[in-house]
């Protein structure tokens, strides 16, 4: 499957190379990322509020006034935001446990601290406030003073529980992100309705992929199904009504969104919140866009979620994950080639692809395979098997497959085990593994350690093993011969802790190592101690110099250049050696 160009933006500052995003004419890459708008709400015809996270502020827009807008400051962290009965906008702020009323006018008229909770969103119902609690992944009902606390029964274990809204007396709107299913529960803790396929993500009929927020009206159910980049109507009979957005494709331009985060209801339409756009859209109840608040720059997008960047002789290589396909292109952008399918199936979910001793390598990861190819026709992919101990080893969920000085390595988190295997007969060498392994590897070659949901790892020159042990949030080095496993403990210039958060890659970069640290949203290269000396990624959002749970980096052969996988801006990156910043003594990380 071929495909015209691959938008490539050179020449941006510090001498970044973005790969896969398309721009309006006369724009480029921010300079500056956007405060990251979370939720939006009109109050009466002509005043809609949004709030925006990292700004901690609250927009007032005028409908029919551009020039109207004014900013209410002093807001932490807020999220959700809804209208209560006085006509206010109610913001929750789930980081200092409080709601926050703003009238039309901008002016803060009250807050309501609720101890012991964290509301990601609130509303009214009939006489007390529905509580969404991610933090706690719990549902509440509380008194209007805040001082009476009932968590709801729910009929399964909630995952993230980002919102929850009124659908009659007695029943309510759950959206639970992690579990990847919208469902009407109630006040007894009894499912009455589903819309999502539980825990599979996917753009297929009937499902949904990370849903943020859903707004119940008489005839359905509005659904923010967010990293589908699209909005979706449903009907109380689980029918697709209409689908605004472009599955696989970001956008602002017609017909698409880019992660719109929620969706509220505004009179006769809804106001969806398209955070990715920076922006915030008037939709009329046939999904049809009638006015758009803000500027979104970003016109379209190639990849989504991409899992990897490999330079290769002719271009660039590219896991685009969540398109179920491996794209190759040339240092123009041109001369795209998608691969969609090898031997017999089509890819799923591929983490990985890479070119060792001439070889394409691709891991299919959801398929459990290795794929080679020595060529570009679709028949002249092969699938590799690996065997421990003379016995088949299937593989569950591989990632990064790499070449060390024995063989080649290969991480799988289903098995929670690193292989080092000959890639010639599929012998596995030797495994590292989890103290709770994924499947029976036996006890020949098999080295046992408390890893937990390893995610990649490297081997030195002196035979030492480097793993990403993404589970514990570690970094970890089991030295030649050592029975143990030694944590780096990462620290800035400053001598402050800087903690880890899901490092999802490692790599070794000369005599220091570079480290994805994604639920941080940067890069980190640091010395074998622990010691950080660069950093890139200043916070989350989408400019030069930011990244949005990054997850996977790797150094070119010159060690000039690094090939980053930003995962959530659905685009990668080739950052030189020298736009690696100073850490900063102050570490944040936002799962919004």
């Amino acid at each position: 499957m071929t495909e015209l160009i691959v938008p490539i933006s050179a020449g941006l500052p510090g001498g970044v190379v973005e790969i896969g995003l398309a721009y309006t004419p006369g724009e480029t890459t921010p300079d500056k990322p956007h405060d990251w708008r979370t939720g939006s709400v009109a109050l009466d015809g002509d005043v809609l509020v949004s709030v925006s996270y990292w700004s901690g502020s609250a927009d007032i827009i005028r409908r029919g006034a551009p020039g109207a807008h004014k900013t209410v400051t002093g807001l932490v962290g807020p999220r959700g935001v809804s209208r209560c009965a006085e006509g206010h906008a109610v913001v929750a702020q789930p980081e200092i446990g409080r709601l926050t009323r703003i009238d039309r006018d901008g002016h803060i008229r009250g807050h309501l601290d609720l101890p012991g909770v964290s509301p990601w969103f609130a509303c009214q119902w009939q006489d007390r406030w529905l509580v969404s609690d991610d933090t706690q992944k719990s549902v509440f009902l509380v008194s209007p003073d805040g001082r009476t606390v009932d968590r709801l029964p729910v009929p399964f274990p909630l995952r993230s529980v980002r919102s929850a809204v009124p659908v009659s007396a007695d029943h309510y709107l759950l959206c639970d992100r992690e579990s990847q299913s919208v469902v009407v529960v109630s006040l007894k803790g009894e499912l009455v309705w589903q819309y999502g396929r539980s825990n599979y993500p996917s753009s297929q009929e009937g499902c949904l992929t990370s849903p943020e927020h859903a707004v119940a009206l008489p005839f359905g159910v509005a659904i923010a199904d967010t990293r589908n980049h699209r909005v979706l109507f449903v009907d109380w009979e689980g029918r697709v009504v209409w689908s605004l957005g472009g599955v696989g494709r970001a956008g602002s331009g017609p017909g698409r969104l880019w992660h719109p985060i929620s969706v509220s209801v505004d009179g006769c339409g809804l106001l969806i919140t398209d955070s990715g756009n920076d922006r915030v859209l008037e939709v009329d109840l046939h999904g049809r866009v009638v006015a758009a608040h803000g500027h979104a720059p970003m016109e379209a997008g190639t990849f989504h979620l991409p899992r990897s960047l490999e330079p290769t002789p002719a271009g660039y290589l590219v896991a685009d994950s969540y398109n179920n396909r491996v794209t190759s292109f040339g240092v123009d952008g041109q001369g795209v080639r998608h691969t969609a399918s090898a031997v017999g199936r089509d890819l799923f979910w591929p983490r990985n692809a890479s070119v060792i001793d001439g070889s394409t390598v691709v891991s299919d990861s959801r398929n459990g395979r290795i794929l080679l190819s020595d060529g570009h026709g679709a028949d002249d992919w092969r699938e590799l098997s690996l065997s421990l101990a003379g016995r088949p080893l299937a593989l569950i969920d591989p990632h990064a497959v790499r070449k060390s000085r024995s063989g080649w390595l290969v991480t799988d988190t289903g098995l929670n085990a690193v292989l080092l295997f000959d890639p010639h007969t599929g012998d596995v060498l030797h495994a590292w593994c989890g103290e709770q392994a994924g499947t029976d590897l036996g006890r020949a070659d098999v080295t046992r350690l408390p890893l937990d949901d390893v995610h990649d790892a490297v081997i030195d020159d002196e035979g030492a093993v480097w793993f990403a042990n993404t589970g514990h949030d570690q970094i970890a080095v089991l030295p030649h011969r050592a029975p143990r496993l030694r944590v780096l403990a990462p620290r800035s210039a400053s001598g402050a802790s800087s903690p880890f958060v899901a490092p999802r890659s490692i790599d070794l970069m000369g005599n220091q190592l570079l480290v994805t640290d994604s639920g941080n949203h940067r890069i980190v290269r640091m010395t074998r101690a622990g010691l950080v000396t660069g950093v890139y990624g200043r916070r989350r959002g989408h400019a030069v110099d930011c990244l949005s749970d990054p997850r996977l980096a790797r150094v070119s052969r010159s060690g000039e250049v690094i090939s980053i996988a930003d995962y959530l801006n659905d685009r990668v990156l080739l950052v030189p050696r020298t736009a690696l910043g100073e850490d900063s003594d102050t570490v944040g990380s936002a799962a919004l």
